[in-house]
C-alpha cells in the first residue's frame, strides 16, 4: 500500500524557473514580447499546470505575492497567445472579467486575482509587476519569494524612468503611469477609507501618490511639486 507523502509545509517556496525560462526564449527586455514564442513554449505550458496543482495557502506571504504577480501574468500571456492577432487584449471578450484560469485547484479571472488576490496581499508595488500584454504595462520578469520586495521595486524603477510608459516631467509637475490613478488607494490610502475612495481621491489631487513612489522616480523627477497622468496604451506588446 503507498503511503501518502508529507503535507506541504506552511512557508514553503515554489518553483518558478519554468516561467523564467519561457520569459528568456520570448523576450529580451520584457517590454516586447514574441507571442509565437509564447505558443510555442513547453516550458510555460509545463508552469501553467504547476499553477493549476498549487496550494498558494501553504506559502509564505512574500512567496504568495509572488505566486500570485506570475500566475496573473503567465494566464494573460498564454491567453493573448491563443488568441493572436489581437490588437489588444481588451479586445477578447471577458479577457479580465469572465476567462477562468485553472490557478491554485479553481479557476479565477485575471481581475479576481488582481483585485480579489493580490491587493489584499497589501504590497501596493505589486502593480508594477501585474503586466496586462499591453504596450503601457510595466516590463515583464518572474519574481520570487525571498526576492519580490526587492525585485518590485527594480521593476518599479525601470517603468517610472521610461518616459512614455512610466514618468516624465511637465513643467514643474511629474506625468505618471495611469496605473498609479487606477490603484491610487493603494499607494496612498487615506485613513480607513476603502481604496476605491482613496483612488477616486488620488485621481482629483494626483499629487497625493507622489510620496509613495518619489523613492523610485528617476532622480531628475523627484523635486516635482504636483502631478498629473499619462495616457496607457493598451496594445498589444508584441506581435
Amino acid at each position: 500500500m503507498r503511503r501518502p507523502g508529507p503535507a506541504p509545509r506552511r512557508g514553503a517556496g515554489f518553483d518558478h524557473s519554468r516561467f523564467a525560462r519561457a520569459l528568456a526564449a520570448a523576450t529580451d527586455d520584457g517590454w516586447r514580447i514574441d507571442y509565437g514564442a509564447v505558443a510555442r513554449s513547453s516550458d510555460l505550458a509545463a508552469y501553467r499546470r504547476d499553477l493549476a496543482a498549487a496550494d498558494p495557502s501553504a506559502l509564505a506571504p512574500d512567496e504568495q505575492l509572488a505566486f500570485w504577480i506570475n500566475a496573473h501574468n503567465a494566464s494573460v500571456l498564454a491567453l493573448v497567445a491563443e488568441r493572436m492577432p489581437v490588437r489588444s487584449a481588451r479586445e477578447i471578450d471577458g479577457g479580465f472579467t469572465r476567462v477562468r484560469f485553472r490557478i491554485g485547484r479553481t479557476g479565477l479571472t485575471a481581475d479576481e486575482i488582481t483585485h480579489g488576490i493580490v491587493r489584499r496581499l497589501g504590497d501596493p508595488r505589486a502593480h508594477f509587476g501585474l503586466n496586462d500584454a499591453a504596450v503601457g504595462s510595466p516590463p515583464l520578469r518572474a519574481y520570487l519569494g525571498p526576492a519580490v520586495a526587492r525585485q518590485l521595486a527594480e521593476n518599479g524603477r525601470r517603468y517610472l524612468a521610461d518616459e512614455q510608459r512610466g514618468a516624465r516631467r511637465e513643467g514643474d509637475r511629474v506625468l505618471l503611469s495611469r496605473v498609479l490613478r487606477w490603484f491610487a488607494g493603494d499607494f496612498a490610502p487615506v485613513g480607513s477609507m476603502p481604496s476605491a475612495l482613496g483612488t477616486a481621491l488620488g485621481a482629483l489631487r494626483p499629487a497625493r501618490v507622489l510620496p509613495a513612489v518619489r523613492d523610485l522616480l528617476p532622480e531628475g523627477l523627484r523635486d516635482a511639486r504636483g502631478a498629473g497622468f499619462l495616457d496607457y496604451d493598451w496594445a498589444v506588446n508584441g506581435g
